[in-house]
């Protein structure tokens, strides 16, 4: 499935559409398509320059994903091994049968060179080393494309120990080889010289860079992984607060009803104690509970924001300095407790990242309460200047996709085609 920002291409976006995608060129035209036509989504304005390099991207993660690199090694196999005959059955070559031999081993060698690099490089080398010695060389350029995808692969995707006995074959092979050839023992030494001092340096800057790229990777999800402990770790604790709220107000109304009852509704009575005992215990448990999951820098103990604290928000970030729209359609109305505290979160949450993050933006919030669903859009312009204030870690939208994902709602969040960035959530309360 491919992904577009943090969007699951496949999933149904804020219009209702599904996007089903089969090129990247697809996927650019149903995603403005429905930022276009979203009734309270607006575009903005973004540089040509970021358009193209996320065109760019996706094209780049079509080829991917539907043409790995066992695919394009064999692909290269069959073109090189093609070529190499046909050079071969069209050129001046003496010994025709043992250089095809030769040419298609090697040209056949670049399908499993990944998988056995060692073997395939050592292989290719010792073999173009005795087609030398007893052939001469027959200057077949597919093959001699193939002998060199061979070294890569041993200079690149082999241990320490192996390389190193790789490169001792290479270059007495190749002294060797000289010795039997009518080729001078100068130019053979040169050229295995250089081929040592090239594959030393590949080894060395692309090891690096693949180790490198290893590193970041794996920061990368440790850091995702930790801001998903944390969030879901504040949705407990607040989901905590707002339960142990109303389990408190069933224990007091029911103790309060059973000290008023006499001795004649006993039965009831009795119900009512098991229903104060059950509450104090649901919120031991959920105390201890909340035990676990608080830090030293708990949050504090204070009512729970709703929507109807939207309006404060947006004019506490109108002092901030960053110009807000709000907009509330259809009729409000009272919602399960925790769908609010999300709603709040999630519009907190975009707000903060335009401010942080949007420079001279203008941002706009639009609240509709649907028959079914609670649907949020959060959308910045990206401002005038388009320069990031601060730069991001992308946890945001992790809180935001894990309040929807509690209720089993959609999320949507992404560039503006020429400009600004939105954020989409639809909360199911029914």
């Amino acid at each position: 499935m491919f992904s577009f920002g943090s969007i699951p291409v496949g999933s149904r976006l804020g219009s209702g559409r599904s996007v089903v995608v089969g090129s990247a060129g697809d996927l650019w035209v149903s995603l403005t398509a429905d930022l276009e036509q979203s009734q309270i989504g607006r575009s903005a304005d973004d540089t040509s320059g970021q358009v193209v390099y996320l065109r760019f991207v996706h094209l780049s993660d079509v080829f991917r994903r539907r043409w790995d690199t066992l695919t394009v090694d064999r692909l290269v196999a069959v073109v090189l091994s093609v070529v190499a005959v046909a050079e071969i059955w069209l050129g001046n070559v003496d010994h025709r049968i043992p250089v095809i031999v030769v040419s298609l081993v090697a040209t056949g060698s670049v399908a499993i060179r990944r998988r056995y690099p060692f073997a395939v490089g050592v292989g290719v080398a010792v073999l173009f080393d005795l087609q030398l010695a007893l052939i001469s060389d027959p200057q077949i350029v597919a093959a001699g494309i193939a002998y060199f995808c061979a070294l890569y692969g041993l200079a690149v995707w082999t241990s320490t120990r192996r390389f190193v006995v790789g490169l001792i074959v290479l270059v007495a092979g190749a002294l060797l080889a000289a010795l039997g050839s009518t080729l001078s023992l100068s130019s053979t030494a040169f050229f295995t010289v250089v081929s040592v001092v090239v594959m030393l340096l590949v080894r060395r800057v692309v090891g690096d860079r693949e180790r490198r790229a290893q590193i970041a990777e794996r920061e990368r999800d440790v850091a995702a992984r930790e801001a998903v402990v944390e969030e879901r770790a504040r949705i407990a604790r607040e989901l905590h607060d707002v339960i142990a709220h109303h389990v408190s107000m069933i224990v007091l109304q029911a103790g309060a009803e059973r000290s008023v009852l006499d001795e004649s509704n006993a039965s009831t009575r009795e119900v009512l104690e098991t229903v104060e005992e059950t509450g104090r215990s649901a919120l031991t448990e959920m105390r201890r509970l909340l035990g676990m999951l608080r830090d030293d820098q708990s949050d504090p103990l204070t009512p729970q924001p709703g929507l109807d604290d939207v309006a404060t928000l947006v004019g506490q970030l109108r002092e901030a300095g960053l110009p807000v729209d709000l907009t509330i359609e259809g009729h409000r109305r009272d919602l399960p407790v925790g769908i609010e505290l999300s709603g709040y979160r999630i519009v907190q949450e975009a707000l903060t990242n335009a401010l942080k993050h949007a420079g001279t933006a203008r941002a706009r919030v639009s609240v509709r309460y649907g028959p079914d669903s609670l649907e949020l859009e959060i959308a910045d312009d990206g401002g005038i200047d388009g320069a990031a204030r601060v730069p991001g870690s992308g946890h945001g939208l992790v809180g935001m996709r894990e309040r929807v994902a509690l209720y089993g709602g959609r999320f949507q969040a992404a560039r503006i085609p020429g400009g600004g960035f939105v954020v989409k959530a639809a909360l199911p309360i029914r």
